[in-house]
């Protein structure tokens, strides 16, 4: 147990010996070098007797100034740890903006650094979806749907509130899951995509609804932070079903249903919906609870999944 004081097996063996002994000459010692060690490391000392003979140093006091030198060792190993590591994080070669962080101005540079970002996945696309969102999203769903025919998987995480106050966002959900990305709903507190190449973008000001800047990272650290957080989102959202095999019926909703199934997929609350409607929060519940039970649904979001994709919020005269 003694290794990491600097003594190896032999010269343990041959301490823990003369601990236990009287005083021994150089001649009844079993390993001369092992015992020329001990004295360089002040366990043990010659005394100039007649014949000279190996005296053992009282081992509390011995053993723990070995100890305080290892530990002042180890201070100036951390010295220089700490040292080399503030030399590698300011060197040149990592300083350089280009190197770390971009930073991107205007959505047509945003957008192309998107596109670039996208296409250096090798493997998956985590995308936590939130405002700000793009005038024209066709772009990025061109590009998800070229990258998933190449076998790139997609993680597309939507934010609860604010993926579905935006016409076409419930459609373009369901075009998503059909097309093969994973698809969950939870709280998403900024706009996040990452890939494996690694690469990662985030915009500059997470409360903006519109574009004007955005950064696209290529630290590790920060990439290795920002997919903590992803994981951690995912963890705690909900699956998208979708209940395959339902959507073909014909059975619409009524024009109160219609009402009510589009404020919900707005991400009012119940007091909320009544308010608009002029009806009492139990009649609100009473009649979301027969929607769900009609279109075969766990949840509310899915009750509005499914209503999407049976075509029961699709604009129609009259």
């Amino acid at each position: 147990m003694l290794e990491p004081l600097g003594l190896t097996h032999a010269e343990q063996d041959l301490y823990e010996q003369l601990v236990s002994r009287r005083p021994v000459t150089e001649a009844e010692v079993s390993d001369p070098i092992a015992a020329k060690r001990l004295v360089e490391l002040g366990l043990i000392t010659l005394m100039p007797s007649d014949p000279p003979r190996y005296l053992v140093l009282p081992p509390d006091i011995a053993l723990e100034l070995l100890v305080r030198d290892r530990e002042l060792e180890l201070a100036r190993a951390r010295q220089e740890t700490v040292l080399l590591a503030t030399h590698f994080h300011t060197s040149t070669a990592r300083s350089e903006p280009p190197e770390l962080i971009e930073v991107l101005r205007g959505e047509p540079e945003i957008a192309a650094g998107i596109e670039r970002l996208i296409r250096t996945a090798k493997s998956e696309v985590c995308f936590a979806d939130a405002p700000p969102f793009m005038d024209d999203p066709s772009q990025v769903h061109q590009e998800e749907l070229e990258q998933l025919g190449d076998g790139i998987g997609f993680r597309i995480l939507y934010d609860r509130r604010r993926s579905v106050d935006r016409p076409g966002r419930i459609a373009a959900r369901v075009r998503g899951v059909n097309d093969g990305e994973q698809a969950r709903v939870g709280h998403v507190p900024m706009k996040l995509i990452l890939t494996d190449g690694p690469m990662a973008f985030v915009p500059i000001d997470i409360s903006a609804t519109k574009y004007s800047a955005a950064l696209l990272i290529h630290d590790p650290t920060l990439i290795a932070a920002l997919r903590t957080l992803f994981e951690l989102l995912w963890s705690r959202a909900v699956p998208l079903a979708t209940y395959a095999g339902q959507s073909g019926s014909t059975d619409g909703p009524t024009e109160q249903e219609r009402e009510l199934l589009a404020l919900l997929m707005s991400g009012l609350t119940d007091g909320e919906t009544a308010a608009q409607l002029g009806w009492t929060e139990r009649s609100v519940r009473s009649r979301i609870d027969r929607l769900r039970q009609r279109l075969g649904a766990d949840t509310r979001f899915q009750a509005g999944y499914q209503a999407v994709r049976r075509g029961w919020l699709e604009p129609h005269d009259g």
